[in-house]
Formats: C-alpha cells, sequence, structure tokens
C-alpha cells in the first residue's frame, strides 16, 4: 500500500466509501428482544400453600431472542427468528437454548411465507390469542388444559413442534389470514403433527378456526380442535374460545369467555372457564376456573400487574393455578394471588 500512488489510493478509498451504502443493504437487520417478568405468587393447592418468586405472569413469560431480515429484493425477505425461554428469578435458563422458537423463512407481500423450524402450531394460538390473560400467570387459559403443554396419549404437538414445514397467507387478503403446517417426526414418538388455521380480522372483529391431528401410540390420534375470537366494542372487549383435544379413550372440551376494560393507563381482566373431560372412568374429572386481574402500564414497555383466580375442581381432577402451586389433590380447589413487573424491550 505505501507504494501506490496517493492519488490512487484516494480513488480507491473513495470507491469504497461509496459501496457501504451497497453493502448495508445486503446485511441482515438483526434485533435482540425480550421480556423480563418476575412476580411474587401466594397459591394454594392440594390443602397446602406456598409463597414463590415466579415468572410470566403478564402476556409474555420472560425470553430472550434474537431476530433479522433480509430485504432480497423483487419484494422477497429472508427472515430468522432464534427465542429461548428464561427463568430471571435464578439467573438460569428454562429447557434448552431457543426452543421457544428457532425458525428461518422467505417471504413476500404477494405469496407469503414459508417458515421452517420449530415454531407454534396453528391450533396454538387460538388458547393463546382469544384468552384475556393469555396463557400466563394465575389467571391464564392454559391452566385447565389436560397434557400442557404437551397433549393427551403421549402427543407433544399442543404448543409447538419441532421439523416444521409452515406457510402463512399474504397479508393483504381483505381481512383473511391463515397457516397450515405439517412437522416430521423424525424418530420421536408423538411429535409428527399436520394441521392449519383459518381466521378473519376486520374493525373491531377477530374470529379464527383451527384443527390439527398427530398419531399416537397404538394406532391412536390425537386431533385438536378450536374456534374463537374476539370484538372489541370500546369500553369492552370480549373473549370467547372453544378448545377440544382427544384420543380414542381420553377427550377434554374446554370453553372460555372473558373481557377486558381499559381503565386510563391501565386495563382490568376477567375471564370464566370450563374444562369437561370424559372418557373411561373420567366422565367426573371436570373444573372451574375464575380470575380477575388487573395490568397498570408505566410506560409502553413496563407495566405492574396484579391478578386472583381460582380453580373448584371435581373427581379425579386435580388443576392448579400456578407452576409454583403445590401439587394438586382430586376434587380439592385450588387459588392463586399474584403481584408483579415485566418489562419489554
Amino acid at each position: 500500500m505505501r507504494n501506490i500512488p496517493f492519488a490512487f489510493r484516494a480513488v480507491l478509498a473513495a470507491l469504497f466509501l461509496s459501496s457501504l451504502p451497497l453493502l448495508s443493504q445486503a446485511q441482515s437487520s438483526v434485533q435482540v428482544f425480550g421480556t423480563v417478568d418476575l412476580n411474587f405468587t401466594y397459591s394454594k393447592a392440594g390443602g397446602k400453600s406456598v409463597r414463590a418468586m415466579d415468572q410470566g405472569g403478564n402476556i409474555f413469560p420472560s425470553r430472550l431472542g434474537f431476530r433479522g431480515s433480509e430485504d432480497l429484493g423483487g419484494g422477497l425477505v429472508a427472515s430468522f427468528w432464534l427465542e429461548s425461554a428464561l427463568l430471571p428469578d435464578t439467573g438460569e435458563y428454562q429447557g434448552v437454548y431457543w426452543h421457544r422458537r428457532s425458525t428461518l423463512s422467505l417471504s413476500s407481500r404477494t405469496w407469503g411465507e414459508l417458515r421452517l423450524g420449530r415454531d407454534y402450531v396453528p391450533t396454538f394460538w387460538n388458547v393463546s390469542q382469544f384468552s384475556p390473560f393469555g396463557t400466563v400467570g394465575v389467571g391464564g387459559s392454559a391452566a385447565m388444559v389436560e397434557g400442557w403443554p404437551f397433549g393427551l396419549g403421549g402427543a407433544r404437538t399442543l404448543v409447538r413442534v419441532d421439523n416444521s414445514v409452515g406457510y402463512f397467507l399474504p397479508r393483504d387478503l381483505g381481512g383473511f389470514y391463515g397457516q397450515a403446517m405439517y412437522a416430521m417426526p423424525e424418530g420421536a414418538e408423538g411429535m409428527r403433527y399436520a394441521g392449519a388455521r383459518l381466521g378473519y380480522a376486520s374493525g373491531p372483529l377477530d374470529i379464527a378456526a383451527a384443527y390439527g391431528r398427530t398419531p399416537v401410540a397404538n394406532g391412536q390420534v390425537y386431533r385438536t380442535a378450536t374456534v374463537g375470537g374476539t370484538y372489541d366494542f370500546g369500553p369492552v372487549k370480549l373473549y370467547a374460545n372453544y378448545h377440544r383435544h382427544q384420543t380414542t379413550n381420553d377427550r377434554q372440551v374446554h370453553l372460555m369467555v372473558g373481557a377486558s376494560m381499559p381503565v386510563g393507563p391501565g386495563v382490568i381482566k376477567v375471564s370464566a372457564a370450563r374444562a369437561n373431560r370424559s372418557g373411561p372412568g373420567l366422565d367426573a374429572d371436570d373444573a372451574t376456573q375464575f380470575a380477575v386481574g388487573y395490568v397498570h402500564w408505566l410506560s409502553k414497555r413496563t407495566a405492574v400487574y396484579t391478578a386472583y383466580s381460582r380453580i373448584r375442581n371435581r373427581g379425579n381432577a386435580a388443576y392448579v393455578v400456578a407452576d409454583s402451586s403445590p401439587a394438586g389433590s382430586p376434587g380439592m380447589p385450588s387459588s392463586g394471588l399474584q403481584f408483579g413487573i415485566s418489562h419489554n424491550f
């Protein structure tokens, strides 16, 4: 470089600087995102009580992720998403790295999105989206879903699945949206999945239905069907969801209705749910849950919240309101009170 004339070096530098915008356009834009959520939970079950530090009580559980995209031109975009679960009360990871989501995709506004990897199944979204508490905290709609987060009969496809190929409809379809997915088990029992979801969202209305199936042991098939929706009246937003999952000898129907009401910088949430399980020796294993909560937003990303819920079990049902609750006892109630802070970044 020392033997190159100064004028020529100046020209090379100018060419390099002029090429920087093109180089930056070819690189992926990467974003670090996540949620840190901690709460104090006092819960009762099986005649015992527990005071514990828990996580994930407001919309999202604690998580850490990286996502990025690259504009390939012609409206085609390549994207990746890596997301793991955290336990901020101890500073540990929950499970294996990136087990919440690990996907790579190609998308276009015209043709939709092709997504590969570990992802949520289509039949999960109604359970989470059409509940005022989502699936987290003591008021979460998943508290009485049997086998959560796996399923019945040895299925492991109630929430997420590995080795999936998914397709999402393009966004500009007059309010219609949907996805289809097929997942290969690759030797893992209860991990083959095929399912789809179709919905319509316009103005205050959002409604969707989904169906999925997974072969399980002894030639049985695990089937999941959901239909749910929300309607936003302004002063109050209503939620409803019907969820049924079953094998040959075991079936559970879960029905949830709820509402959320904005109050200044906060929102009041209420829900009521009923779970009915049927099958040989299971006809009386039913439960009912009532929940109420309040979230106060200190900013767009930070909130303080509280929630209370109670589950009334019948028969051999022994559902509990939180992961930190004592072990449930058949036919005995469970209740929980929660106070927490969440921050999204």
